[in-house]
């Protein structure tokens, strides 16, 4: 194929830091899980009744999937967080393959390169074919890791290869739907949020409804028709079944050749499901940058509040299924009392870990709404709009209102509702106030991350993707930091780790003012720096 050579090693220098990255971050879950089983597995009976406990319990189904050995140390890290690494691979890999095709072609740079002496499907012959190296080089590094700590190889094998292979499928989802669509933000919506997210939700619902023991033919159907389900259904240090990895190298591989099809009747430039025709007549309030800054964001606030909305009652309603299940377990009761703030008792640390968790997610909105003005700026959009009497204050300045205001008033709603679900207190109304303090405790956290984004934003949009660091981070110290072992300063170098964590700390100024005054400080400068720069444009 003329071109692919070349093509491929452009893709490779473009996003060698992106992918290395997350290889790195993802290979290490497991090991780093494998090195703490003798702590949280007691040895004898104790222990094979608590793992008979976690086996049966549907809230720990449906949150990590099918068990299947786990009195093996290896069985039981690839339930633990194995599974979970084959969905963030797919993650991985849905915005790897978006980033190398739709987005590079939505920027103009896949026309250049066509200009040149390369083949129509050279371009996305290479982004596949990158994606692809990467999660084998994921398989690799897992297999080897995991061999090297002394669990079986044919485990180890099955566990690396049920992790890639999940990824390599949401290659060919990603692939799919930079066909489909002209944005490469509409693409990511259907891969990750669609696509991806209505599958864990569903595997969710079928692992949690199946009880171990039970054959149920409607309940197994679904579970093999889950993508999400394939790396457990390898099952990995439990007598493996490698024929599995067949149904997601074929789904794969469909996917791709799918995706190629679809790129040999489109137009470039184009997706094959067109953006529907605006209005002949613009509504009055996209007179202004405030209406437009609400009209790029609107979607994406309906859909993430319907999640958190969601997704807290349902977080605080396992509260009392989880800690019933961990109070003779004083292993894994340590562990979520460091993921608590060192709360004495486990509903309060349930809630503070959980509560922790949903802040971040909420920040990471933030990021995405912060970022798109940016892609204005990078698309030519920005320039428009300051072309007529908008100043650059008020163009960011309506990003960053509606970033702040949707964070604040999700984490407050999702601080209620967690705590009125977990009933922490008899009394709803008291337990739906303390939830809304708690959550209050912790929004200056979220201030310094939206700092932080927008001072990138002023002085060095080239490193926006620091941005993402500091939001990944914060998530695998909040939720691997106190499995794994991580010492409480470690657990802290984080935006929200020195705040207080209501109710199992009591509430202090300090923290709460200094990190308030450093968001300020930096939002200040980042709003400075945006005035003074050039503007960048196509």
């Amino acid at each position: 194929m003329t071109g692919f050579g070349v093509t491929f090693r452009l893709l490779w220098r473009r996003s060698l830091v992106f992918w290395l990255i997350w290889v790195l971050v993802l290979s290490s879950f497991m090991p780093a899980s494998l090195s703490q089983y003798s702590t949280l597995v007691p040895a004898g009976p104790e222990g094979k009744a608590m793992l008979e406990g976690l086996a049966g319990d549907p809230t720990m189904r449906a949150i990590l999937g099918p068990p299947f050995d786990l009195t093996v140390a290896g069985g039981f890290v690839f339930w633990r967080v194995g599974a979970f690494t084959a969905v963030m691979a797919g993650f991985m890999s849905g915005l790897g393959i978006i980033r190398a095709t739709r987005a590079e072609e939505e920027d103009g740079r896949i026309e250049l390169i066509r200009a040149g002496a390369v083949a129509r499907h050279a371009p996305l012959a290479a982004a596949v074919a990158l994606a692809l190296l990467w999660n084998l080089v994921l398989a690799v590094v897992v297999a080897a890791s995991m061999a090297a700590l002394t669990t079986p190889l044919s485990g180890a094998l099955a566990s690396g290869l049920a992790i890639a292979t999940c990824g390599a499928v949401f290659t060919g989802v990603g692939a799919v739907a930079a066909q489909l669509f002209a944005s490469a933000r509409t693409a990511r919506y259907w891969t990750l949020g669609i696509t991806l997210g209505g599958l864990y939700v569903v595997r969710a619902l079928v692992d949690g409804a199946n009880t171990p023991g039970d054959h149920n033919p409607a309940l197994d159907v679904l579970q093999w028709l889950n993508p999400l389900t394939w790396p457990a259904l390898v099952r990995p240090y439990a007598d493996e079944r490698f024929w599995v990895l067949l149904l997601p190298t074929a789904l794969a591989t469909a996917l791709v050749a799918l995706a190629f099809r679809l790129e040999s009747v489109r137009d470039h430039g184009s997706g094959l499901w067109a953006a529907r025709p605006g209005h002949a007549v613009a509504p009055r309030y996209l007179s202004s940058a405030w209406g437009l800054a609400w009209r790029l964001h609107r979607g994406a606030l309906i859909g993430w509040s319907v999640g958190i909305l969601v997704m807290t009652p349902a977080i605080g309603r396992l509260a009392q299924q989880a800690v019933g299940l961990l109070e003779g377990d004083s292993a894994y009761a340590e562990v979520v009392r460091r993921m608590g703030g060192g709360a004495k008792g486990l509903v309060d640390a349930f809630t503070v870990a959980m509560l922790g968790l949903v802040v971040v997610v909420i920040a990471l909105m933030a990021v995405t709404m912060l970022l798109r003005l940016d892609g204005e700026e990078t698309a030519g959009h920005a320039e428009a709009i300051l072309a007529t009497a908008t100043s650059r204050a008020t163009l960011a300045g309506s990003h960053l209102v509606l970033a702040g205001v949707a964070a604040v008033l999700l984490s407050l709603l999702g601080g209620g509702l967690l705590h009125l679900a977990a009933g922490i207190e008899g009394q709803p109304g008291r337990a739906f106030v303390d939830g809304v303090q708690a959550a209050a405790a912790l929004l200056p956290g979220t201030a310094l991350v939206v700092g932080v984004v927008v001072l990138l934003i002023g002085w060095a949009p080239r490193a926006l993707p620091l941005a993402w660091a500091v939001v990944g981070w914060s998530i695998v110290a909040s939720w691997f930091g106190a499995l794994i072992g991580f010492p409480d300063w470690l657990l802290k170098l984080q935006p929200w780790g020195h705040l207080p964590k209501l109710p199992a700390e009591s509430f202090t100024w300090g923290a709460v003012l200094m990190e308030t005054a450093v968001a300020a400080f930096l939002v200040g400068l980042g709003l400075v720096g945006y005035r003074r720069r050039d503007i960048r444009g196509r």
